[in-house]
């Protein structure tokens, strides 16, 4: 059928652990490009559609807020500049919450930097948790450097021995 609106329902799933129905309409290009795009990353049309949902409110809440998908997971990200939300707060807190000096150091105005800090205070577990599990990276891959470094000073002290001998 031309023309006629499929029906679709959704469900949104966030920290409460019930379901809510809702049914919507939606043109059946939509409906077909939402299946395109479940399939191509694997994802259910209404798990896709509760996230588009889901970002889309909470880009509305925070204008210059946007989503991306990574190696982490998704994630948001401050639009046009290449950086995540947490490396912003990161930033922050490394300047002792000084906007003016954050701004300085990432050579972005200060506009920008309080659209992250106003998203991080509407999502703070979703920020802080990005920040543990990055701390927690660079702690391993310090561990691994310095072990490379002992195992490469232990090689320097030794004699050279040549392949043909």
């Amino acid at each position: 059928m031309r023309g006629v609106a499929r029906r679709a329902t959704l469900c949104y799933v966030g920290q409460e652990t019930n379901r809510k129905h809702r049914s919507f309409r939606f043109s059946e290009q939509t409906l077909k490009r939402l299946d395109a795009r479940a399939h191509e990353i694997r994802e259910t049309r209404t798990g896709l559609a509760e996230r588009y949902v889901e970002e889309g409110l909470r880009m509305d809440d925070h204008p210059g807020i946007g989503f991306t998908d990574g190696p982490t997971g998704r994630r948001a990200i401050l639009l046009g500049t290449g950086l995540d939300v947490w490396e912003i707060v990161a930033t922050l807190k490394q300047n002792r919450g000084s906007v003016r000096a954050a701004a300085s150091y990432l050579e972005l105005p200060a506009g920008p930097i309080r659209s992250a800090v106003r998203y991080y205070a509407s999502f703070p577990d979703e920020i802080d948790g990005i920040l543990e599990r990055q701390a927690a990276i660079a702690e391993r891959e310090l561990a691994a450097d310095e072990r490379e470094r002992a195992l490469l000073g232990q090689w320097s002290g030794m004699a050279k021995v040549s392949i043909g001998e």
